[in-house]
């Protein structure tokens, strides 16, 4: 049975990229061990799953000098597969017995208790998160030898971009050193927070490795992103030695800037994996591997491999860069920022989930005679104006987007008028050449519309019908209403009957929440704020201008508590 389980990891893990057996035979000729004398033992196999950023100075070292490790000890060092996560999680068989991921977060949500398959020892390296940019235009943001500050980033006319922190641990150490250094509000994530994931998320490429591409496809052009230092060294690296760039064209290096502050590190932890052999030489063998991978850990912690970490762009644990650092290197020491407390980087995670869903949003604007009233240095159907057009400017051109403007017309009409159909912001509309666009025109025509009283309780009832009868699954599905007032419609649906409809219609199949924001001292908070409820959305006030992005903001952020907010 022991002999049949150490047969199935070999099997399960076929990709060996520098095995060390295969280094030494492949420099002496001939198939050996360690020496060219017989071994006085017989080794046993002990597989290391290191991600790709690691890989090759671990088995470089080990490959150098094999005897410094364990001459009874045959390790074969192999490219982690990217789901070996799930796999240990799940106890598939076959795991290797040590894996060296470049986060700690890559552990989550694995269990490191007593029980556990894995223990997680120090790390073995760091690597800071940097921003990574063409190094032909190495000064966008201002001298590329000093350290950045996020809001000069974020504020840019070219801010840039993170790699999928779902998939990418740099991208997500970052976005949870941010959220850190913004704080919460009362546990919701604060409005410059969403505000930085809005900026973030737009065109987000799905891997480090995309966005180095686009550096190689578009030059000086290409978008800045968040990566590690050391994926920015790998990358010009291959840059330089690249033969696959079109005749006399130049390589496209990229450049490494410090982050000045929410730093964050991978960290490369060395876990040990606990064997699932069962049979009689099972607890055997498990010593023998305890003893063969506290050998590799004291050598992988050794001067030596310091020096093998550096020649690849990474730093010591403390930090530190070697004498001899990898070109592409911050020159500048680094403070190490701590690795995300695990539970921080899980709700970071599901906070990015949430505000980068796409959207699907009707925007409900009332045009009652009341909304011409002054507020504060604009007028009522201005600062609604204002609301639809600075609020939808935060969708990006993959969200859904209507128009409707609402007030009572002449008996026997629908008090609401369809101005811009839902769909996406990129199609065109009738003369317009994108649904944007058409947004835009038809909002500033909001202020010819005015007349009439305010139709309240049938137009959100009509709108929530609407985007639901269109329900896109996969999306946040809503509806936006700014009013001044309150219903003024005497002989039909009344509060009660409205907030009773909403809640019977409710759908947990397809949820459509309405946000409802009241402009002015006239709102009637309370109605609005018993409609929102009733489809799990929620009531907001602005009186000024500069409420309406906080409110857009927050509004988004519901996301992540809704229904039950």
């Amino acid at each position: 049975m022991g002999q049949h389980r150490k047969l199935s990891r070999r099997r399960r893990w076929p990709l060996v990229v520098l095995g060390v057996v295969v280094a030494v035979a492949a420099a002496a000729g001939v198939v050996v061990y360690r020496t060219m004398s017989a071994p006085t033992c017989e080794p046993v196999p002990v597989v290391v799953a290191a991600d790709p950023s690691i890989l090759e100075p671990v088995s470089r070292l080990l490959a150098a000098d094999p005897d410094a490790v364990d001459t009874c000890a045959r390790y074969d060092i192999v490219a982690a597969d990217p789901g070996l996560a799930s796999e240990i999680r799940s106890g598939s068989p076959g795991l290797p017995d040590v894996w060296i991921p470049e986060s700690s977060l890559t552990l989550d949500p694995l269990d490191e208790s007593g029980e556990s398959l894995v223990e997680r020892g120090a790390p073995l390296a760091y690597s800071p998160v940097v921003l990574a940019l063409p190094a032909a235009d190495a000064a966008r943001y201002g001298d590329p030898s000093q350290p950045i500050a996020w809001n000069t980033l974020l504020t840019s006319e070219k801010p840039p971009t993170l790699p999928d922190p779902v998939q990418e641990p740099g991208g997500l150490a970052a976005l949870t050193a941010l959220r850190t250094a913004i704080g919460d509000d009362d546990g919701r994530p604060k409005a410059a927070f969403v505000a930085a994931v809005l900026v973030l998320a737009e065109g987000s490429p799905a891997s480090a490795e995309e966005a180095f591409q686009a550096i190689a496809t578009e030059g000086a052009a290409a978008r800045a992103f968040l990566a590690s230092e050391q994926a920015v060294v790998r990358h010009n690296a291959a840059s330089e030695g690249s033969t696959t760039t079109p005749a006399g064209a130049a390589p496209a290096p990229a450049a490494a800037v410090a982050l000045a502050d929410g730093t964050a590190v991978l960290d490369y932890p060395l876990v040990r994996i606990r064997p699932q052999d069962v049979g009689p030489d099972s607890e055997a063998r498990a010593a023998r591997v305890r003893e063969a991978v506290d050998r590799l850990d004291e050598r992988l912690r050794s001067p030596a491999a310091h020096q093998a970490f550096a020649d690849s762009g990474l730093r010591a644990p403390d930090g530190s860069r070697a004498t001899r650092a990898a070109a592409g290197m911050l020159p500048v020491e680094v403070t190490t920022g701590a690795v995300p407390d695990t539970a921080a980087a899980v709700e970071t995670l599901r906070l990015w989930s949430a505000l980068t869903l796409q959207s699907r949003v009707l925007a409900v604007i009332d045009t009652s005679g009341s909304m011409a009233a002054q507020e504060g240095p604009t007028d009522r159907i201005g600062l609604a104006s204002s609301a639809a057009q600075g609020g939808l400017s935060l969708f990006p051109d993959s969200s859904s987007i209507g128009l409707w403007a609402f007030s009572s017309g002449p008996d026997g009409e629908r008090p609401w008028e369809e101005l811009v159909p839902l769909g996406r912001l990129t199609e065109p509309v009738g003369s317009a050449p994108s649904r944007r666009a058409a947004l835009a025109t038809q909002a500033a025509t909001l202020r010819d519309r005015l007349g009439g009283k305010t139709a309240l309780y049938d137009t959100a009832i009509a709108a929530v019908r609407e985007v639901r009868s269109g329900y896109e699954p996969g999306r946040s599905n809503a509806v936006v209403l700014i009013t001044d007032g309150r219903n003024e419609i005497e002989g039909g649906i009344d509060l009660p009957l409205a907030v009773q409809t909403l809640r019977a219609e409710a759908d947990p199949t397809r949820p459509v929440a309405l946000i409802a924001i009241g402009i002015g001292p006239d709102s009637d908070q309370d109605a609005l704020r018993q409609l929102a409820e009733a489809t799990g959305g929620r009531a907001y006030a602005a009186e000024n201008p500069q409420d309406i992005r906080t409110v857009f903001l927050d509004a988004l952020s519901q996301r992540v508590c809704r229904p039950g907010c």
